[in-house]
């Protein structure tokens, strides 16, 4: 699967004290951390996250709001990561109905994007039935499809054996299926952003759009 361009994935943070404001984009350092906290003169633990901005598929405001600030900055370093074709894996799914409800979910993934295939341009069951019988030795090695002949029957068959969806994009799989538990993998150290108190530190979920 390949690409032309760039598909930029993009998540800031908005900290803000009294009536300062300052963008952080992430992933951050330790020292941007503080120093865009210093920025604003809320050195003393005396600020919030006010607002996010995001550029990634299926992640909106209100799931960041509810993550602690740690946990994005960590997305956004495992997202920052990612080839383009992962990249667009992800986008595949967010465009399914098995798209990810937790940014633990998303986290995961980026551990495990092999796990995820991707047919480009195979958007329905006669399409996915007529490329699997122009491959020959698939074909002739299950005795299940072999009698078959009608393209959108065998395309069905496969979908459900593999419990396979249909996007615009193309066809999807999963080795490791769509019912997904939340993950909670460690924070590495360099990225683990806590509050000057220790706290974890979430947004203001006031207010947000959903």
């Amino acid at each position: 699967m390949k690409i032309k361009r760039k598909m930029p994935m993009y998540i800031a943070v908005q900290l803000e004290s009294g009536n300062n404001r300052v963008w952080l984009p992430l992933p951050a350092s330790k020292r941007k951390f503080a120093s865009a906290i210093e920025k604003i003169g809320g050195s003393n633990g005396d600020f919030i996250i006010s607002e996010y901005n995001c550029r990634v598929p299926a992640i909106g405001r209100g799931l960041l709001m509810d993550t602690p600030l740690s946990v994005v900055n960590h997305l956004a370093a495992r997202l920052n990561g990612l080839t383009d074709e992962e990249i667009l894996k992800l986008c595949v799914i967010s465009d399914s109905d098995c798209y990810f409800i937790h940014v633990g979910q998303f986290i995961d993934y980026t551990f495990r994007t092999s796990f995820y295939k991707v047919l480009p341009g195979v958007t329905d069951e006669e399409k996915l039935g007529a490329r699997f019988i122009a491959i020959p030795k698939q074909h002739a090695d299950d005795d299940a499809i072999k009698q078959l002949t009608d393209h959108r029957a065998i395309g069905r068959k496969l979908s459900i054996r593999e419990m396979g969806v249909f996007t615009p994009f193309g066809y999807l799989t999963s080795e490791i299926g769509w019912d997904l538990l939340p993950t909670i993998r460690r924070i590495p150290a360099h990225l683990d952003l806590k509050g000057f108190l220790g706290e974890e530190i979430y947004g203001n979920r006031q207010d947000c759009d959903e």
